[in-house]
């Protein structure tokens, strides 16, 4: 691999809501933070105005979010007409297209890769907003920013 190929590779990768997570008090970014021997990987406020958020329980409710946005039994029908055409000219895709809401939620959990999950919350997500939970046994709530509609492939 080239120096410079190196450098388009590592911007590749990297969180999952890099830039798409943003603070409900503030309205700042929300910074991903690499895990450490004591915490595990977290997005936070730069300005601290409420608590870390751990990555993978985010990441998760965000995914599942996009997958039932994006895998609405219209969706699937259009998805899989779309697969059957392509088939039909001779191109083959990565990954077959799910059957159903769960088959998804287990592409995107077991076959996606970093690059792939992210690419559909770029294509789907605006911005997912963090609001601070209101008691330590609850979880933040989320509040989503779509690019497209329900049902928009």
């Amino acid at each position: 691999m080239h120096e410079e190929d190196a450098g388009d590779e590592r911007e590749r990768t990297g969180a999952l809501l890099d830039q798409c997570a943003v603070c409900g008090i503030c309205g700042q970014p929300c910074r991903h933070e690499d895990a450490t021997p004591d915490e595990p990987a977290s997005y936070r406020c730069p300005s601290d105005c409420q608590p870390a958020i751990t990555a993978a329980d985010l990441e998760k409710r965000v995914g599942q979010a996009v997958i039932g946005r994006l895998y609405t039994p219209a969706g699937l029908a259009r998805m899989a007409a779309a697969e059957q055409l392509l088939h039909q000219l001779g191109y083959e895709l990565p990954q077959p297209v799910a059957l159903s809401l769960p088959h998804a939620v287990r592409q995107w959990t077991r076959d996606f890769d970093q690059d792939t999950r992210k690419a559909v919350v770029r294509d789907w997500l605006l911005a997912v907003v963090l609001n601070p939970p209101r008691s330590r046994h609850e979880d933040a709530e989320l509040f989503f920013a779509w690019r497209r509609p329900r049902d928009g492939i």
